[in-house]
């Protein structure tokens, strides 16, 4: 997965995932405690939601991130940097 900081030094930029290490048990908890409306794309069969180029619905059996640059060997799409 992805570090909690890293540093991009090609970009010089600190890039900071703060969810980085929490599990789908933690994110589910966090939506509970704070009572936040579900993403209106899970119901459509998007497990991971990235940007609208990017991502796709996934598939029953596929990994959650699988419809996130599919075909592709990015890892991200750089509109964040």
């Amino acid at each position: 997965g992805a570090p909690v900081a890293a540093y991009d030094i090609g970009r010089g930029l600190v890039k900071v995932n703060p969810l980085a290490t929490l599990t789908d048990d933690d994110m589910a908890l966090y939506v509970q405690l704070y009572d936040l409306p579900a993403h209106p794309l899970a119901d459509k069969g998007y497990a991971s939601i990235g940007c609208w180029p990017c991502t796709r619905p996934v598939a029953p059996g596929e990994d959650k991130r699988a419809g996130r640059w599919s075909g592709n060997a990015k890892t991200e799409c750089g509109l964040h940097v």
